[in-house]
Formats: structure tokens, sequence, C-alpha cells
């Protein structure tokens, strides 16, 4: 009889605005039985603290602050369960060369998706499970799902794999999916404090606030250097690249 093989999943999107040195792609790594109740955990608790509205870190304010902050520690909860993982990737933008390809800052972003997808998702998971990466829809995003073919082949020549672990591809809309809204809370406030955006005039209050309560509980003391490679729950690396002017 044929061993049923476990199906894990990266929710993923990406975090930064167009003045931002710093950019940051991460996700939420699940496997399949515990993204379904996580799913609708946190749809449960969306409805009793009354977040009606998509939860999003640009959406932090003194108006959701504290629910954000709830739902936050209860993402900590299920890393510290090990129902979900986290992991985010960390790129100076300003210094990768987006002349080396065709589609500029689009290539460059979905080449940082790559990154994430082969060391986060295929390198740790895809030896004996089928992997599938959602991540939030985006027209920079368009023709990302052309990478699972040459992802599959890095997979099996850098890892030993002998099959495609790299199932799909799939975009989906934050606005109907939980699990990337708990995405964004996260890996927005890590960016916000990599660019330091506290430092900026008019920076507010609430933001500022949860960010820190979120680098506190991640145990992240200094975002220029990375969380150790064996810390397997919530990982965080600076993106080091022969493509970075300057060099790595």
């Amino acid at each position: 009889m044929n061993k049923k093989i476990s199906q894990i999943a990266l929710f993923c999107d990406e975090a930064g605005k167009e003045t931002d040195r710093y950019l940051a792609v991460g996700g939420l790594v699940v496997d399949s039985p515990n993204a379904k109740d996580v799913r609708q955990e946190v749809t449960k608790r969306f409805r009793l603290l009354g977040i009606n509205k998509e939860m999003k870190w640009n959406s932090t304010r003194n108006g959701t602050k504290d629910k954000y902050h709830e739902m936050a520690h209860y993402f900590f909860e299920l890393v510290q369960s090990k129902a979900i993982r986290f992991h985010c990737l960390l790129v100076d933008f300003q210094r990768f060369d987006h002349s080396l390809r065709g589609d500029g800052k689009n290539e460059s972003l979905k080449r940082m998706y790559y990154q994430l997808i082969l060391h986060r998702l295929c390198k740790k998971h895809g030896k004996d499970c089928d992997l599938y990466a959602f991540p939030d829809k985006a027209n920079e995003l368009k023709g990302l799902d052309d990478f699972k073919a040459n992802l599959n082949k890095t997979s099996r020549e850098r890892f030993s794999y002998d099959r495609d672990c790299l199932r799909a591809i799939e975009f989906r809309d934050s606005e109907d999916e939980p699990l990337l809204q708990l995405n964004d809370v996260i890996l927005g406030a890590i960016c916000y404090q990599k660019n330091r955006r506290f430092e900026a005039e008019g920076a507010g209050h609430p933001k500022a606030n949860l960010a820190g309560y979120i680098m506190g509980s991640a145990k992240l003391k200094n975002l220029n250097e990375d969380t150790p490679w064996h810390q397997d729950s919530f990982s965080v690396w600076n993106l080091k690249s022969q493509y970075l002017k300057g060099g790595a």
C-alpha cells in the first residue's frame, strides 16, 4: 500500500513601500490539516474581535491596534505550538540590479519569491511532502507560476530529490484568505522595523507599538543579523546576492 504523502503550503506576500530601501517577502508554512483548523479559528477570532474588514498592516491605527495585537498574540501561540512556521527574506531593494532582466523591478521581486519558495519550502519539506505556494495575487507577480518547473529542477539537483516536490503555485486573494491576512501583519511589522519607519516624521504610535510587540515576541533584536539556520519555526534572513550592486 502506498504511503499517503503529506501536503504543506506556503501562504506568502511581500511588504514594503515604493520609497523603502528594504523589501520583505515572507509567509506562513502550514500542513493541510492545520491550515483548515487555523483558518477556521482565525475567522472565528475576527468575528469575536469585530474585525469586519481585511486585516492588514497598513490598516493599523488607533481603532484596530488592540485587535491586531490580539491576533499577533494568537500568531505566536501557533508558532510555539508548531501549528505554523514563519519565514521572511529581506533584501536591500535599492541595491538590487533591476536592469539584468527585461521585467525590471517586477522580475527582481519574483526572484525574491523564488528564493523563499526554494529555501524555506522546497529545501525544508520537499523530500517527503507535496508542496504548494499560495502568493497573494498582484499584477507585479504575473508569471511567477511559470517558475514551478525550474524550482522542481533546482530542488532535484541541489537536494537530491527523485521527484517533483512543488505541485503548484496558485494565486490567492488576501481578502478571502485569513492566513494571508495574518501573515500580512507580521510581515508588515518586520518591514516597518527594518526600514526604521518609526523614525519618520509623523510616524504613528499604533504601528510602532504593534511592531515593537511583534519584534519582542519573536525575540528579534537586530534585523541586520539572520536568525540561526536551525531556527525552524520563525526565521528571518537577509539576502546576499551577486545581483546586489557593490557585491553581496
